[in-house]
């Protein structure tokens, strides 16, 4: 519980820092009810801090009845840290301060890797998150699709006091930032489900044990072009395994077929388990 919290703490501080030093500084706006906040406090000047309590308020009171007390405490918790460090860093660290583009991309990045810091603890990381659960679980939205709407709505919310251009920058900062939270989630190494279809199985499985170190399952096929019986070696790699197993099933010249895709969470032996 303690390292959930420390986490959670660390990643909440590089939201708000990003939040309020990047996209705040640079007119962007950021997402969720951050993002709201971002559009009351321009449209009327009030605190922001202020709204964010205002907002979140009614759905930690409704959800306190509806969800168990451990989620909405995780929940709370990391709402409550991001909130606190939004005076903070406002107060005492310094704007940066630079174009759109660089503005959305840093901000981007900075945002996602908060973002993985946080989803990686597996708990609800504020009000927005409870809703989308019970989204999903009363009417079978999709987090995902619930996501997309409401960002979407926050950001082109954002015309009201900006432009068209700022809401594109706006966009393609929510999208960095997806991008580098799946990065930190699943990881930046990538591995291949790699089937191989050979007479000469016997010989690829062992240079796939012996030379890579990697396992390999065999499973009884058949070739249709000459009904003929084979043996398919299931084999998952990286990128350079892949490029050696292809290098040698080709050194046999002969009709072997090799097909690949990309594989994501790969847990087990041999991989980092996350």
């Amino acid at each position: 519980m303690k390292k959930k919290l420390f986490w959670i703490a660390i990643g909440q501080f590089i939201s708000a820092c990003a939040y309020c030093q990047i996209l705040n500084a640079n007119n962007l706006v950021a997402t969720g009810l951050g993002g709201l906040a971002t559009v009351f406090n321009r449209l009327t000047g009030a605190d922001v801090q202020l709204l964010l309590i205002i907002m979140a308020l009614p759905i930690f009171v409704w959800a306190f009845f509806s969800y168990s007390k451990e989620q909405i405490f995780y929940a709370g918790f990391s709402y409550f840290m991001f909130t606190f460090y939004v005076g903070i860093v406002n107060r005492y660290l310094p704007q940066f301060l630079t174009d759109p583009i660089a503005a959305a991309i840093s901000g981007g990045v900075v945002g996602g890797i908060a973002g993985g810091i946080i989803m990686k603890q597996r708990v609800a990381n504020g009000p927005e998150s409870i809703v989308a659960l019970y989204l999903k679980e009363k009417k079978g939205l999709s987090i995902g699709s619930y996501y997309l709407i409401i960002n979407t709505v926050v950001i082109f919310s954002s015309i009201i006091y900006g432009d068209m251009t700022m809401i594109v920058y706006s966009l393609i900062c929510t999208f960095v930032q997806s991008v580098v939270t799946d990065k930190l989630i699943i990881g930046f190494e990538k591995y291949y489900n790699v089937n191989i279809m050979s007479d000469q199985y016997l010989e690829i499985t062992q240079f796939i044990r012996n030379d890579l170190n990697r396992g390999a399952t065999f499973i009884q096929g058949m070739d249709t072009s000459n009904v003929k019986k084979k043996m398919l070696i299931q084999a998952v790699v990286n990128q350079q395994e892949l490029i050696a197993i292809k290098e040698f099933v080709k050194s046999f010249h002969d009709d072997s077929f090799i097909c690949a895709s990309i594989s994501n969470n790969i847990i087990g032996r041999g991989f980092d388990v996350e």
